[in-house]
């Protein structure tokens, strides 16, 4: 009897063996701890800084041509996409000199709108890809008429990656026109704002 039941617990302790060896398998473990999200930026400098940029010319005439270029650099961490809108142009009649009231000028008070210097100023809204003032092949106009015609939007999507820049330029043209003397004494403001956006805003 003894020696059955010896035989049963050595029958016993021989399955246990079995089965545990049947489980053992190698491992090894490796940890990921401290992950870290920082969120990306989007930072647009214009002319190198945050302020508002302005621009002021007086004294205007028929073959003048002045013009502004703004330097715009994606100072953040991500790229974007540069658009340009919010373009309003205004000009004021400042009442009428003889020349302007002889030539038929019928707006001489000093109302907004009333002037005509928007209509006899030709103006390009361009792309300047490389900032170096000039039209080159790829380079996009994006307007180019008289400034009293210009949309309120423009949508061309310019890229600018992170870290780079690019430039915009408007150049104002006063070509002799008929209508030049209604412009005597008037003045115009022309306001817009860049936006630069992580998506294209005309897909």
């Amino acid at each position: 009897m003894k020696k059955l039941l010896f035989s049963f617990v050595v029958l016993g302790i021989t399955s246990v063996l079995a089965i545990g060896a049947t489980t053992a398998y190698f491992s090894d473990t490796e940890t990921s701890s401290a992950n870290t999200f920082t969120a990306g930026t989007l930072d647009l400098k214009v002319n190198g800084g945050d302020t508002n940029v302005s621009y002021t010319f007086s004294n205007l005439h028929p073959g003048y041509q002045p013009n502004m270029s703004y330097r715009l650099r994606n100072d953040g961490t991500i790229n974007g996409y540069l658009n340009i809108k919010d373009i309003v142009v205004k000009s004021a009649e400042n009442g009428c000199t003889e020349p302007e009231s002889s030539s038929g000028d019928l707006t001489c008070g000093s109302g907004i709108n009333e002037g005509e210097l928007s209509a006899v100023l030709n103006l390009r809204l361009m792309h300047d890809a490389n900032c170096n003032g000039w039209r080159e092949a790829g380079e996009q106009i994006l307007f180019e008429g008289y400034a009293s015609n210009i949309a309120s939007t423009y949508l061309p999507d310019i890229s600018v990656l992170a870290g780079q820049e690019t430039c915009v330029n408007v150049l104002i043209n006063w070509w002799n026109t008929s209508n030049d003397n209604l412009a005597q004494g008037d003045d115009m403001t022309l306001d817009m704002a860049f936006e630069l956006s992580q998506v294209k805003m005309n897909p």
